[in-house]
């Protein structure tokens, strides 16, 4: 009887535990980078970010617009259409980032475009107003295999485009996953609610 009532306790442990496949997770905000006091500087690597196209990240710091946390955020039309990209696990993600247009410029060179593998699976544009006019964006998707996400400048290549701070990535369980931790969960109170109906010997 004690084996056994050890074997259903081990199992759902077991489930619980069972590794899950790793997924790429991330949070930047280009805080970590000096940046003069409202200046700029355009670079090639930033947090985990490469510079795929045009002539770099450009992260400034209060040069043209207030970053949604202090201190930095990105332009990605540096000298002209930039984009910034990183490789990400085969898994299912939720994408969070910050976006604003650059105040005083139009749409027509505002636009950002999110890639996974070179293919669009968002874009946004808008007018800037007088100040940055942070809006929050979230988007889902899934990979099959180790994968490029991109955010790139589009429309108008002029130096002047639009704003990301805070930009997130977090794995989202796949529901196969979900399901073995239920049915580990279900197990645990099974075997707890075994052990109180026991029968209790006396000497």
């Amino acid at each position: 009887m004690t084996k056994r009532l050890l074997a259903l306790t081990l199992l759902p442990a077991a489930l619980v535990a069972w590794p899950a496949q790793a997924v790429t997770t991330f949070q930047t905000n280009f805080d970590s980078i000096a940046v003069p006091a409202g200046g700029f500087i355009i670079i090639p690597t930033a947090e985990g970010w490469t510079a795929t196209a045009g002539a770099g990240i450009e992260i400034q710091n209060h040069a043209a617009g207030q970053p949604f946390s202090e201190t930095n955020l990105v332009e990605l039309d540096s000298n002209n259409n930039s984009a910034m990209s990183r490789q990400i696990d085969a898994g299912t993600y939720t994408l969070d980032f910050y976006y604003s247009a650059r105040p005083g410029i139009p749409a027509s060179s505002n636009g950002i475009d999110v890639l996974i593998n070179g293919v669009s699976i968002f874009n946004i544009t808008g007018d800037g107003g007088n100040a940055t006019n942070w809006m929050p964006q979230s988007i889902h998707f899934g990979v099959n295999a180790t994968s490029t996400l991109t955010f790139a400048a589009i429309g108008t290549s002029d130096s002047l485009g639009g704003y990301l701070d805070n930009i997130a990535l977090a794995g989202v369980p796949e529901p196969a996953t979900w399901a073995m931790m239920l049915a580990g969960f279900g197990l645990l109170g099974a075997a707890a609610r075994r052990r109180t109906r026991a029968p209790v010997t006396y000497a």
